[in-house]
């Protein structure tokens, strides 16, 4: 009967006014939910309810639905929630901002939120979160549920980076789309400066799969102008899958040949945990920046993600 996403908690009002301060702060703390869900900035001040709490929005499916929020106590003596102050009605159904769990414990129940339909259905929801941090289901008695969360839970904490590329349907990478399944692997290219040099090359990643946590790796590449290549890189590959945010796939990286092999003294290794999206066509791979700064010849301190496309072959 209706949809409800939880939006993070929300100490205080905003100094410039929340209708003007929450698009700012959602895109802060959630820039992809406000990218994929952009009504939600457009909700007006008639229908946000309160102005600090855990903040959720509520959007009735019949777009002519009542909708009534009271705040309630629990009463020891009747054993039952009464309602100590009337919030908002409403006979038109629009998405609503509510405040609720002011005493900011998100699992102890405040509000109460009742929801008919215009064939006279109604759901009776009392905003939360269960055990999981995630939203608490309205069901009705049959144990039926009348609610639909759209939170995008794995979005939160992501680098912000991330945000226009999920809204628009990358998602986390799995070994299969990293490595393929064939003996010979998958591998990802990228032209781009390397910055030391001013002179742009060739960058090569292959992934070889033995089994659903990873396998093994190579890396080279090769300055356009030369057929020489600079540097040859080979190790392991982990990845911890997230389909819903990015995967995190570790490289444990040797350098083992090419230009500027042996010119240092002793060997060089590259460990390093990056977050990897993967295009809806599963052509096109995003790697952030390494979780502890260490680079890939192809990215530098000031790269926060790059793209690189699928091998043909």
């Amino acid at each position: 009967m209706f949809g409800a996403a939880y939006l993070g908690y929300v100490g205080g009002l905003f100094d410039e006014g929340f209708e003007a301060g929450f698009p700012a702060w959602l895109q802060e703390t959630n820039e992809a939910m406000l990218l994929e869900y952009p009504f939600v900035a457009e909700i007006n001040d008639e229908h946000i309810i309160g102005g600090a709490g855990h903040l959720y929005c509520i959007v009735p499916v019949d777009e002519n639905a009542t909708v009534a929020i009271n705040r309630v106590q629990w009463n020891e003596k009747t054993q039952t929630d009464e309602v100590t102050e009337v919030l908002y009605r409403s006979e038109s159904g629009e998405p609503v901002l509510l405040f609720a769990n002011l005493d900011g414990i998100a699992h102890e129940a405040d509000t109460q939120v009742f929801i008919t339909d215009n064939n006279g259905n109604t759901c009776e929801w009392y905003p939360s979160l269960d055990a999981m941090s995630h939203l608490a289901p309205c069901t009705s008695e049959a144990g039926d549920y009348l609610s639909f969360d759209f939170t995008e839970y794995a979005w939160y904490d992501i680098p912000s980076e991330f945000a226009g590329w999920l809204s628009d349907g990358w998602t986390g990478v799995t070994a299969l789309g990293l490595a393929g399944s064939q003996s010979t692997g998958m591998g990802w290219i990228t032209e781009t400066m390397v910055e030391e040099t001013g002179r742009y090359a060739y960058f090569s990643l292959r992934f070889y799969l033995e089994d659903e946590t990873g396998g093994t790796v190579d890396l080279e590449w090769t300055y356009e102008d030369s057929d020489d290549i600079e540097e040859m890189w080979s190790g392991f590959w982990a990845i911890q899958t997230i389909p819903d945010g990015p995967s995190y796939v570790t490289l444990s990286l040797s350098l083992v040949g090419g230009n500027s092999y042996g010119v240092t003294d002793g060997p060089v290794y590259l460990c390093e945990k990056y977050p990897l999206l993967i295009s809806p066509s599963g052509t096109e791979l995003l790697v952030g920046a390494g979780e502890s700064g260490v680079c890939l010849p192809f990215m530098s301190q000031s790269t926060t993600a790059c793209v690189l496309t699928q091998a043909a072959g």
